[in-house]
């Protein structure tokens, strides 16, 4: 991880600079969290994704950042000497020196393959915003999921099960946040109460989901209000309600234009008197994969 000081310094870098930082701690974050052990074997391995960033960051933006990396691991200091102070132990500050040191290896290794290695029909972008996160511009995302439910109402609680998926439109703030909202469907089968032999209900949800996702590396995590309702097979009256909503997820580099991501998410929902209903209380928690289009 960055030190706060290095963050700072960080503020005063071109954006085509930072947005190429992020793209080389995202690689390596990605490479390590594989169990990198041989430090060749593990840089041959990022060298393409790597040149992606690099081939179209402009030169100016890849002698910063390289400049940048170089005044961390001064800062920070030698791994290894780190290390054997600290009793031979991988001490935080031992990870964060080996972190930039890997990180200045890679990028220091692309730079000097950058003229013979990038391909001839991949151009410079002057306003380079970073292929590994959605930096600056506006995104798609699709997600789906499961999850397990507990309603309460009339005071009695009952089990369920169902699934949703969400088309989101998002905008990347500086690449630590994206604010997203669109549109979800959700459904899925619930117990009824007091019924011999069992009976259930399907249920019904849309919903208008507004997300702020804060983001550290790989991870990020979803802060979620909406306003939502709903309605049944056999009961096409709507109630409404409100959700909030908190998620973690785990992201991938990038394929094909896409961010992929796993993760999971617990939310509660309140459902006011509506609709013929009495009052709804729900809870969900399930697992969550995602693909946001980032061009």
């Amino acid at each position: 991880m960055l030190s706060s000081a290095a963050l700072a310094r960080a503020q005063e870098l071109s954006p085509a600079a930072e947005s190429l930082l992020t793209d080389v701690a995202r690689i390596v974050d990605a490479e390590e969290s594989t169990g990198w052990f041989l430090d060749e074997e593990a840089q041959e391995s990022i060298r393409g994704t790597m040149l992606a960033s690099v081939c179209r960051a402009p030169i100016s933006a890849r002698q910063q950042a390289l400049a940048e990396l170089q005044r961390q691991s001064r800062e920070l200091g030698s791994a290894r000497d780190l290390f054997e102070r600290d009793g031979r132990q991988m001490t935080s500050d031992v990870e964060e020196a080996l972190f930039v040191e890997r990180q200045l290896t890679a990028l220091a290794f692309a730079l000097e393959r950058a003229d013979t290695d990038c391909p001839f029909w991949v151009d410079v972008e002057p306003d380079f915003t970073g292929r590994q996160s959605d930096r600056d511009r506006f995104t798609l995302s699709l997600e789906s999921g499961g999850n397990a439910q507990l309603r309460q109402t009339e005071g009695d609680w009952t089990l369920g099960g169902g699934g949703l998926a969400r088309l989101l439109a998002g905008y990347g703030l500086g690449g630590r946040a994206t604010v997203l909202a669109g549109i979800e469907f959700g459904g899925g089968a619930m117990l009824k109460p007091n019924t011999e032999p069992t009976e259930f209900v399907i249920n019904y949800f849309p919903a208008i989901p507004l997300v702020l996702r804060l983001r550290n590396l790989a991870w990020h995590y979803d802060f979620e209000t909406a306003p939502v309702a709903l309605f049944q097979a056999d009961n096409g009256n709507f109630s409404f309600g409100a959700r909030g909503a908190f998620g973690i997820g785990l992201s991938a580099l990038r394929t094909r234009g896409f961010l992929p991501w796993a993760g999971a998410t617990v939310a509660y929902e309140y459902y006011v008197p509506s609709g013929g209903r009495d009052a709804q209380h729900f809870i969900r928690g399930g697992l969550r994969v995602g693909f946001m289009w980032a061009p």
